[in-house]
């Protein structure tokens, strides 16, 4: 099951079936399961009320109840010749994948926490003493939710800036409400996981914090995020070992596995539970591995090129390199004395 949010006149909950490159409308596909199997009157009410347009709700409401869901989709599935005429006002049951939007599965969320310096491999190609390496799991920095876009959104980089980098991250996407939890219980309060690139500018002014400063991290456009999240019961795969492959107008710049992370997922979850307190549809970016521009051997990316982040079990992300040019000027300040 992949649970995606799209534009369909107004913002949706989907399943995605990309093997049929198809696009359910889980409002309407449910509705209709409500109707043909219960026979109940308010089955459109229900429909409404149980699936909301806001992913963040969804998952507060269902998180680790979805199998009726899935039950659902395949009844209706077996019986689409009957029942695809079938919709809702505004929005029909079944879309070509390829022909609706798609937005950040989750389009707020309370915040978005990047976790950094994960990979031994990194670190070892970033030429970073041993004694330097992190102890524990690193929370870096948040990225703000307008810095959150869908598959095949531009990311605009800041004219200022040249070095533009990519990183390829699993995600994960947190179920319900946690705060200091074990390793042991971290699987309770996980719902799914998706891909997050986590783009940024490398020249960055020390003043200005470097790195994993707002400015070099947190810009609008920074995040592309998706292309939907796989709930953690159905994802086909241990998250602690797949394969992650990041390509630059197809050439393969990334090409690693979560099990050379330093951390499991229950792990940075646990971790972060101590400090910040998580609330369902908040998401952790676990981290790149190596092979990113800034120390791999591919260069920066540049305005028009396609950037893919894919991971095995989940799918893969894309999106084009753009530039965003700033409307208004501001006036420069005095030297500091």
């Amino acid at each position: 099951m992949r649970l995606a949010t799209y534009f369909d006149g107004e913002m949706r909950i989907g399943v995605a079936v990309d093997e049929r490159n198809e696009m359910w409308d889980l409002r309407t596909l449910y509705a209709l399961y409500l109707l043909e199997t219960e026979r109940t009157p308010g089955y459109r009410a229900l429909a409404e009320m149980l699936v909301p347009a806001d992913m963040a709700l969804f998952i507060r409401l269902h998180h680790r109840r979805l199998d009726e869901f899935r039950e659902a989709l395949a009844f209706v599935t077996a019986h689409r010749g009957r029942l695809e005429g079938f919709s809702l006002p505004g929005t029909a049951l079944v879309r070509p994948l390829d022909g609706v939007r798609l937005l950040p599965p989750v389009m707020s969320p309370s915040k978005v926490i990047c976790c950094g310096n994960s990979y031994a491999e990194y670190l070892v190609q970033q030429k970073l003493p041993r004694s330097e390496w992190p102890q524990d799991v690193k929370i870096s920095f948040l990225k703000s939710p307008t810095a959150l876009i869908g598959h095949r959104e531009t990311i605009h980089f800041p004219p200022d800036s040249r070095e533009w980098d990519y990183e390829n991250e699993l995600a994960i996407v947190i179920g319900r409400p946690c705060r200091d939890i074990s390793e042991s219980q971290a699987d309770e309060y996980i719902f799914g996981y998706s891909i997050l690139n986590d783009a940024c500018v490398r020249d960055i002014p020390r003043w200005t914090g470097s790195y994993d400063s707002p400015r070099g991290k947190a810009c609008d456009t920074f995040a592309p995020f998706g292309p939907w999240i796989v709930p953690a019961p159905y994802l086909d795969g241990d998250p602690n070992d797949l394969r992650l492959v990041t390509t630059i107008d197809g050439e393969v710049r990334q090409d690693t596995r979560t099990s050379g992370c330093l951390w499991t997922v229950q792990r940075i979850v646990a971790f972060i539970s101590r400090y910040i307190r998580l609330l369902p549809g908040d998401v952790i970016s676990t981290g790149s591995g190596p092979g990113n521009a800034l120390s791999g051997p591919g260069d920066f990316m540049k305005v028009g090129q396609v950037v893919r982040c894919e991971i095995e079990g989940i799918g893969a992300i894309e999106n084009p390199v753009g530039i965003r040019r700033w409307s208004s000027e501001l006036a420069p300040l005095p030297p500091v004395s």
